[in-house]
């Protein structure tokens, strides 16, 4: 379980406590303000605790979806376009439009632990959308697995979703490629 300094402050650790269970192996610095009870944590339970208002997109939702069978040493994230930047070597970070941003996110529990991620429909037009900035093989094998899935896509919600992006491209893209 990951936890940050004020969660372990508010179950009534001190700094002198939290240090000592580092020291004893007890618990785990991921990074400054945040801990691990486990050595081997997700870091995508540590994304989920430290940046709250990250979306989960792309190819790591495709992942955890099981869309896409590798994992990939980075986390694609989506954030709104005023945010402040992340700087962190796994996360890539995607600055959304505000508008944008709220549409199909849902929170779903992911071994064990919430993230906040898109759903089926929107991920499906962010993948059409971002086709350029997914690898070839990525984008197939993606595209690939939504086939397979297709009975699973609410066509109405995937419609309405499509009202707030006008760009025909991704309408033809994904109409192309699922025959919908």
């Amino acid at each position: 379980m990951v936890y940050s300094y004020k969660d372990l402050n508010k179950k009534g650790y001190s700094d002198y406590q939290i240090k000592r269970m580092v020291r004893e192996k007890k618990l785990y610095l991921i990074k400054k303000g945040s801990y691990s009870t486990v050595k081997n944590f997700n870091y995508l339970e540590y994304i989920a605790r430290k940046h709250p208002n990250a979306v989960i997109t792309l190819e790591s939702a495709s992942y955890c979806y099981g869309l896409l069978r590798e994992e990939k040493d980075f986390y694609r994230i989506a954030t709104k376009q005023k945010d402040r930047k992340i700087h962190d070597e796994k996360i890539k970070q995607i600055f959304m439009t505000d508008s944008l941003y709220h549409i199909g996110i849902q929170v779903i529990t992911y071994k064990g632990f919430q993230i906040k991620i898109y759903d089926l429909e929107r991920l499906l037009i962010e993948v059409a959308r971002n086709k350029i900035v997914l690898s070839y093989d990525d984008y197939h094998e993606i595209m690939d697995s939504y086939r397979k899935i297709s009975r699973l896509i609410k066509k109405e919600k995937l419609n309405e979703y499509m009202k707030y992006f006008k760009d025909e491209k991704v309408k033809q893209r994904i109409k192309q490629e699922l025959a919908i």
